[in-house]
């Protein structure tokens, strides 16, 4: 595939290209079966970005912010978690593949947001953005098999679970399921508030490698596409650090593009 371009126009400021890249990232992912990629920078350093089983290439990296929707029922599991192997070809040029044989796990990360700190967070989706901490009984379950990690909006780390082991060449692909919690433990009634729901992962391979946390925004119940840009919008520039790998993918005209939502993949 074509490397990554890396847009250089100094007319333009450096956040505001940035967040233009995703923007077409992002929109870009929204008509493909994308997943979360995880793949190690020029710099060694590991990195998070989309990439698309459709056209079988990566739509960016440096990217930090992943959306998606929850069922009736309040269970989702994407986006999923996708590493290539050097065979399988699509690795940009400067990139390397994950470690073979390589256990890929997360902590569940408590931020800030307004002077509170949490590890959850639920935006009602009226009125201006406007995250508040989750609270008891609503909680987020993250689960891969039998295993469980629990985010119940208190300002704490949570550690997290194995999402799964690379095979000998770097390769991974690989879903968890993520579930709101309303605390009725009936399963098939969903009766937590509507909106928004907002965390933080930091996501590890072996001991060595660790990316920047990385933030889902998952909507339940709100079928508003500005409303879910409007969210993302806030985390992107009020809570995500400035970005720059993201840059790689930043073309001529990106920042007229709308930014639309991952679809479930096929």
């Amino acid at each position: 595939m074509t490397p990554p371009l890396t847009m250089q126009t100094p007319s333009v400021p450096t956040t505001a290209l940035a967040a233009a890249a995703s923007l077409l990232a992002a929109a870009t992912a929204s008509a493909e079966h994308a997943d979360a990629l995880l793949i190690v920078n020029p710099e060694g350093r590991l990195t998070t970005g989309f990439y698309s089983f459709d056209s079988n290439q990566v739509l960016s990296t440096g990217q930090r912010v992943f959306e998606g929707e929850f069922d009736e029922f309040g269970i989702v599991d994407e986006p999923g978690f996708n590493a290539l192997s050097p065979s399988g070809g699509g690795i940009p040029a400067g990139f390397s593949a994950l470690p073979g044989n390589a256990a890929v796990t997360f902590t569940g990360k408590a931020f800030s947001i307004g002077g509170s700190a949490a590890n959850l967070w639920h935006w009602d989706a009226a009125g201006p953005v406007d995250f508040q901490p989750v609270t008891a009984p609503t909680s987020l379950d993250i689960k891969r098999s039998v295993f469980t990690t629990n985010l119940d909006g208190s300002a704490t780390d949570v550690p997290g679970l194995l999402i799964g082991t690379t095979n000998a060449s770097g390769f991974l692909h690989q879903h968890v399921s993520f579930q709101v919690n309303d605390g009725d433990a009936d399963p098939l009634a969903q009766t937590a508030d509507e909106g928004f729901y907002l965390w933080s992962m930091e996501l590890s391979v072996g001991s060595s490698l660790t990316a920047e946390p990385v933030y889902f925004v998952h909507g339940l119940g709100v079928d508003d596409e500005a409303l879910h840009e409007q969210a993302i919008g806030f985390v992107e520039s009020n809570v995500v650090p400035e970005p720059t790998a993201a840059l790689a993918l930043a073309g001529a005209g990106v920042a007229l593009l709308a930014r639309r939502r991952g679809q479930a993949r096929a």
